[in-house]
C-alpha cells in the first residue's frame, strides 16, 4: 500500500514538473529594475501602476473563478455519486486532480529545487491519501475549501487595494480649460502642462498646479487627513483629487495623470501591499516547520488508528490560513493609516515602530516651519515699532520669499495699511529699495546697508551683534540714508509640537533629541522649550548619520524625522524614518513614512497604531492556530475525526479574518 502511495506521489511530482516546464517555456519577460533619484525614474515607477497591472489582476481573478467553478462541479458530482448514483463519483476525479496540480507544482519547486518541505507538500499528500483511499467526496470538499480560500484571499486583497488606491486614483473623463478667454471642455488625457483648468464649487481638482485666478475653500483630507477645509488663493498650490467646497478657481497645470502627488501615493501604497511583515514571514515559516512533525505524527498514528485518522491528523494542520489572515491584517492597517494622513511605504514599519525607544528630530522644517516669524521689533528711538514694520512690509509687499512672507504676516496681524510703491529694485541676497511718497526705503541685511553706505547707529549695531550670537536673523530698515530700526526673525514652532512631545513622553519613548545645522543658541533654546533630553547644534549633514549610528551602537532603536536633502543619509541609517509632505524629494524618497498633513500631529496616533497592530496580529494568529489544535485533539475522540478536520481549521480561518478586519470595522462604527 505504501509503495503504491509513494508511486502516486511520484507521478504527481512528475506531472508538476512537466506542467511547470511547459508553463515557463517560451520567451521570458524581464521587468526592468528602477533605481530612484535618477532622471525620470520617479515617473517610470508610476508607469508600473498601469493597465497591465489591472490585466494581471483580472487574469488571477479569472483563474480563481475557474478553479472555484471546477471545484464546485467536482463536489456536486462527488455528492451525487456518494448519495445517488455511485459511478458519478468517478467523474469528480478530473476536477480534483486539476485543482490539486497547483499544490503539486509548488511542492515540486520547493522539495526538488529548494530542498524544503512546505505546506504545499502536505496539501498534495493529503489529497493523494484521500484519492487513494477512495474518499472522493472528501477530496472534492478539500479542493472546494482550497479554492474558496484562494478566492477569498484574492477578493479581500483586491478590495483592500481598491479601497486604498481608488482613494487616490480617480480621474475625470473630461476637464474644463480656458482657451483664448473661452471655457472649453476637453478630454482629460489631452491635458498638458501650463494649461489653465477651471474648477467650480463641488468639483474635484484633476491636476497638481497653482491658482492663477480666484479663491476657494478646498477639502484636502483625502491626501492629508486634515479635517478642516483650507482657504486657497492666487499663487497657492493645489493637488489632484482634492475637492473644491466653495468658490471658483483657475489652475495652471504643473502635473497630470501619473505625475501627480495622488498618483505617487497610489503607487507607493500599491507597492507596499506586496511587502511581507515579520509576522507574515513567521506564520509562513511556522506553517512550513510544522509540516514534518505533522507527517511524523500521522505516520505514528497510522498503524494504531488507521488511515482515516492519519489523514485527519495531516488535514488538521493550519496550512495557509495564518498567512492569509496576517496579510489581510497588514492591508487593513495600511488602509487606516492612509486615511489618517500617514503614507507608510513598507508594511514592516509597524513592527519596527513598536521597538523604537529614541526619536531624533531635525530642527528647521520639522519642529519649526520653514517660514520664520517676526519676533521683536527694534527702534533707534525716532520711529515707532508699527512704523518700522509698516515700511518693511511695504518694501516687501511684492516679494514671495519666506522672510517677506513673515514680515507681511506680522503687518497683517497688526492690521497695518500699506502705502503704494512708486518704484522698486531688488538685489538678490542683500535687500530691496523702494520709493514711497518721495522717501527712499531700504530693507535688507547689514551687508546691504554697508554697501549702500547707509548710516547704522551704534544701538542698531549692538542689536545686530546680540541677534547674531543668538542665531536669529535680523532685517534692517532705513529711510533715505539713515537706519531707523530692525526686525528680529525667530523660528516659528510648528502648531501642536509641544502637545505631541508631551504625548510621546507618555508612550514607550525613553529619549528625544534634536539634531540641527543651526547655531548653538536657538537650538539650545528650542531644546529647553520642548524638554528634549539632548541637542546637537551646527551639525554637518554627514555627521547627522554618524550620530544616528552612534545611538544605535548604544543599543537604541532610532526613529529619525527630517525634511531636507541634508537629512537623507540619516533617514536611511535610522531604524524608522519619517518625512513631512512638501519636504525635498530626496527626503520623502528616503523616508519609510510620510506625514501627509505637513505637521507632526499624527505622530502619537502612528505609535499607538503600531502597538495596536502588534496586539491584533498576535490575536489573529492565536484564533487561527487554536482551532487546528482542537481539531488535532478531537480526531482521536470521535468517529467523525476526518470530517471535523475539515471544519475546525476553516473556523480558525474565519475567526482570523474577523480579527484581522476588526480595526476597519471599529473605525467605521
Amino acid at each position: 500500500m505504501l509503495l503504491e502511495l509513494f508511486g502516486l506521489i511520484g507521478v504527481g511530482l512528475y506531472v508538476g514538473k512537466k506542467y511547470q516546464h511547459k508553463k515557463t517555456s517560451g520567451p521570458v519577460i524581464k521587468k526592468t529594475r528602477i533605481v530612484p533619484f535618477l532622471g525620470d525614474v520617479r515617473n517610470q515607477q508610476l508607469e508600473e501602476f498601469s493597465p497591465d497591472s489591472s490585466n494581471e489582476m483580472s487574469q488571477v481573478e479569472k483563474l480563481n473563478n475557474r478553479n472555484l467553478t471546477i471545484a464546485i462541479s467536482s463536489l456536486g458530482l462527488a455528492a451525487a455519486g456518494r448519495f445517488v448514483y455511485y459511478p458519478l463519483l468517478w467523474l469528480s476525479l478530473p476536477g480534483i486532480i486539476y485543482i490539486a496540480q497547483f499544490a503539486f507544482i509548488s511542492g515540486y519547486n520547493t522539495l526538488i529545487k529548494e530542498r524544503k518541505v512546505t505546506v504545499d507538500i502536505l496539501s498534495a499528500v493529503t489529497k493523494i491519501f484521500l484519492i487513494f483511499k477512495g474518499y472522493f467526496f472528501l477530496a472534492s470538499f478539500a479542493i472546494f475549501l482550497f479554492s474558496i480560500n484562494r478566492k477569498l484571499l484574492s477578493k479581500i486583497t483586491n478590495n483592500s487595494k481598491k479601497n486604498i488606491v481608488n482613494v487616490f486614483k480617480q480621474q475625470p473623463n473630461s476637464v474644463w480649460v480656458v482657451c483664448n478667454g473661452i471655457e472649453l471642455e476637453i478630454p482629460f488625457e489631452t491635458l498638458k502642462a501650463n494649461d489653465i483648468v477651471v474648477v467650480n464649487a463641488g468639483g474635484t481638482i484633476p491636476v497638481d498646479g497653482h491658482i492663477v485666478k480666484g479663491i476657494a475653500s478646498i477639502d484636502q483630507h483625502v491626501l492629508t487627513g486634515e479635517s478642516q477645509p483650507i482657504e486657497k488663493e492666487v499663487g497657492t498650490k493645489v493637488f489632484a483629487l482634492t475637492l473644491v467646497l466653495s468658490g471658483k478657481i483657475h489652475i495652471q497645470v504643473e502635473k497630470t495623470g501619473s505625475e501627480t502627488t495622488a498618483a505617487q501615493i497610489a503607487q507607493v501604497l500599491n507597492q507596499t501591499i506586496n511587502t511581507k511583515t515579520d509576522i507574515q514571514l513567521w506564520s509562513k515559516d511556522m506553517s512550513d516547520k510544522l509540516v514534518l512533525p505533522t507527517f511524523l505524527l500521522g505516520g505514528l498514528v497510522f498503524p494504531f488508528y488507521g488511515s482515516a485518522t492519519a489523514i485527519a491528523v495531516l488535514n488538521s494542520h493550519f496550512n495557509y490560513r495564518a498567512t492569509i489572515a496576517s496579510a489581510i491584517g497588514i492591508l487593513n492597517y495600511l488602509n487606516l493609516a492612509s486615511h489618517h494622513g500617514l503614507l507608510i511605504k513598507d508594511g514592516r514599519t509597524f513592527e519596527l515602530l513598536k521597538r523604537v525607544d529614541t526619536i531624533v528630530f531635525d530642527k528647521t522644517g520639522t519642529l519649526t516651519d520653514e517660514q520664520p516669524m517676526v519676533g521683536q521689533i527694534h527702534s533707534n528711538g525716532e520711529y515707532s515699532e508699527a512704523e518700522i514694520l509698516m515700511y518693511a512690509a511695504t518694501a516687501e509687499s511684492k516679494q514671495t520669499h519666506p522672510i517677506a512672507k513673515a514680515i507681511l504676516q506680522k503687518a497683517k496681524e497688526q492690521q497695518l495699511n500699506l502705502p503704494a510703491i512708486d518704484d522698486a529694485s531688488y538685489q538678490m541676497g542683500y535687500g530691496i529699495t523702494v520709493t514711497v511718497n518721495d522717501r527712499l526705503i531700504r530693507v535688507g541685511s547689514v551687508r546691504f546697508f554697508e554697501q549702500e553706505r547707509i548710516n547704522i547707529t551704534p544701538k542698531i549695531k549692538h542689536i545686530h551683534k546680540l541677534c547674531h550670537e543668538q542665531g536669529n536673523p535680523i532685517v534692517l530698515v532705513a529711510i533715505n540714508n539713515q537706519a531707523i530700526g530692525a526686525l528680529e526673525l525667530q523660528a516659528s514652532l510648528r502648531p501642536g509640537v509641544k502637545t505631541v512631545i508631551r504625548e510621546l513622553r507618555q508612550r514607550n519613548i525613553k529619549s528625544m533629541y534634536i539634531i540641527s545645522g543651526d547655531h548653538e543658541a536657538p537650538t539650545k533654546r528650542l531644546a529647553e522649550e520642548l524638554g528634549m533630553d539632548r541637542y546637537f547644534a551646527e551639525t554637518l549633514p554627514e555627521n547627522k548619520a554618524d550620530l544616528i549610528e552612534q545611538f544605535q551602537k548604544e543599543g537604541k532603536s532610532v526613529c529619525y524625522i527630517g525634511d531636507g536633502i541634508n537629512d537623507s543619509i540619516a533617514l536611511k541609517k535610522a531604524d524608522v524614518s519619517l518625512s513631512i509632505r512638501g519636504a525635498s524629494t530626496v527626503a520623502t524618497d528616503a523616508a519609510q513614512i510620510i506625514l501627509m498633513d505637513q505637521s507632526l500631529n499624527q505622530l502619537t496616533y502612528l505609535f499607538d497604531m503600531a502597538q495596536q497592530f502588534d496586539s491584533n496580529m498576535k490575536t489573529t494568529m492565536a484564533v487561527v492556530v487554536i482551532p487546528s489544535l482542537i481539531s488535532l485533539g478531537v480526531v482521536f475522540l470521535t468517529p467523525y475525526g476526518l470530517i471535523q478536520s475539515f471544519i475546525w481549521p476553516q473556523i480558525g480561518l474565519m475567526a482570523g479574518l474577523i480579527s484581522a478586519m476588526k480595526p476597519t470595522i471599529q473605525n467605521k462604527s
